[in-house]
């Protein structure tokens, strides 16, 4: 590797080391409870800017490597192969706008670009549909900002101006990890053009943003780790469910538009990024439901518009409870519950709004068969988008490692990231839950 390429290691290994360190002076802080003093306010300030010029010079080496190195994403993939072929670990790592592959052994380094990394998970979630920004490249004790109305005063003539007290929310971010690993036997590896590119560019980015997807619009936390540890979504918070609006198995306009919309803007919240958010099935049921019952038909969802709010669908809203059932004919509760062991065969797999009603779905049942019942709650979230910022800490690694499956002749591509989530206000979010329809 020539000593430019080289150098970008050095680069990254210093921009990681100031991470370390911004984080260091965040976990003491933490610990004994206190804002940083002056000696460490200047550190920290000192490593952000440090960090600042280290992003520009690995943009500009990287820039610099891809003009005098056309082919420099096939020479990545042919260390990446080589390296799994030989037995040894390469790292894809990736920082701000760049991406870098290696070899962790050597630490020779390739700068790549990065951009159809990142942007298509970023385009992936409602955040960005909405148009707010989804931060990268954070580190240590990082504070969502938010600055509430201020109102201004009106004086007489002459009179003095009384300070202003400013209320700000300081609500730190608490990093969780999040990991992925994915086999590929080495044959694919060796034969599959485009099998790299496809793993890293479509299939890693894809399961990071339906994993955060179901985190910030789940209505139950997705791990108890991530709830203690900053990746809640605010419709899975007690506080924000504990004001759970009731809803008709099919919403009306007036529930939708008084119930929630409205009690969501006489708390003061701007509505700028106010947004539902609904599965997809809901959304049908809504387009082809009428405002009114009488008079000209005009549906309630009209070009993913719902009472002036836009509209975005993901299933991550709706809760899915499993069960199991297991049939005994002749019985007059045929159906009875049932813990499943092992070696059982599942004869049927049927959902529903109940258990009842999914089991009904199953038409002539056979005696001992086992039936997998999944009992589906509807939700209609309602959210100032505003108020829920996620951001990315450090850098996405993905380790390439040929050990761990080694026995099954593959490869592991290993990805291991921090995200935040802090929801700064709950009365910008409102859930409504959605009444099982009567027989």
């Amino acid at each position: 590797m020539s000593k430019k390429t080289y150098n970008v290691r050095e680069l990254i290994n210093k921009h990681q080391a100031n991470c370390d360190r911004i984080t260091a002076i965040a976990d003491v802080c933490e610990r004994e409870q206190r804002e940083r003093n002056e000696a460490e306010n200047k550190e920290f300030e000192a490593l952000t800017r440090e960090n600042q010029l280290l992003v520009m010079k690995m943009q500009a080496a990287t820039a610099e490597h891809l003009r005098e190195n056309p082919d420099a994403q096939a020479d990545a993939i042919r260390i990446l192969r080589e390296n799994a072929k030989n037995g040894k670990q390469s790292e894809i790592v990736f920082v701000r706008d760049m991406m870098m592959v290696g070899d962790v052994q050597t630490g020779g380094i390739i700068p790549l670009n990065v951009q159809d990394i990142l942007k298509p998970l970023q385009e992936g979630f409602i955040l960005d549909k909405v148009g707010l920004p989804m931060p990268t490249g954070l580190a240590g004790d990082y504070v969502w900002p938010m600055y509430e109305m201020v109102e201004a005063t009106v004086l007489a003539e002459g009179a003095a101006i009384s300070d202003t007290k400013i209320p700000f929310s300081k609500l730190q971010a608490q990093p969780a990890r999040i990991g992925l690993a994915i086999p590929v036997t080495n044959q694919s590896l060796h034969q599959s053009d485009g099998i790299l590119e496809t793993i890293v560019r479509e299939i890693m980015p894809a399961a990071v943003k339906q994993l955060l997807n179901k985190i910030l619009f789940s209505t139950e936390a997705v791990n108890q780790a991530a709830s203690t540890a900053g990746l809640i979504g605010p419709f899975a918070k007690d506080t924000v469910k504990a004001k759970i609006v009731n809803l008709s198995a099919v919403p009306t306009f007036t529930e939708l538009n008084k119930s929630m919309k409205a009690k969501v803007l006489e708390t003061g919240i701007s509505g700028d990024h106010l947004c539902w958010i609904m599965t997809k099935s809901q959304a049908a049921i809504l387009e082809g439901t009428p405002i009114n019952a009488n008079g000209i038909y005009v549906p309630m969802i009209q070009n993913g518009m719902l009472c002036g709010l836009p509209v975005y669908t993901t299933n991550a809203i709706r809760k899915v409870v499993v069960s199991y059932q297991k049939y005994t004919a002749g019985q007059t509760n045929a159906w009875a519950a049932y813990t499943l062991q092992d070696g059982d065969t599942i004869k049927y797999k049927v959902s529903g709004d109940s258990i009842a009603n999914a089991l009904a779905t199953i038409t002539s049942p056979e005696g001992g068969k086992i039936a997998e019942v999944s009992v589906l709650t509807e939700y209609i979230g309602l959210g100032d988008w505003r108020y829920q910022p996620m951001g990315l800490f450090g850098q996405i690694r993905f380790i390439v490692d040929p050990y761990s499956q080694a026995r099954k002749d593959a490869v592991d591509f290993v990805l291991n990231v921090d995200y935040a989530t802090k929801t700064l206000r709950d009365e910008a979010f409102l859930l409504g839950q959605v009444a099982v329809a009567s027989n």
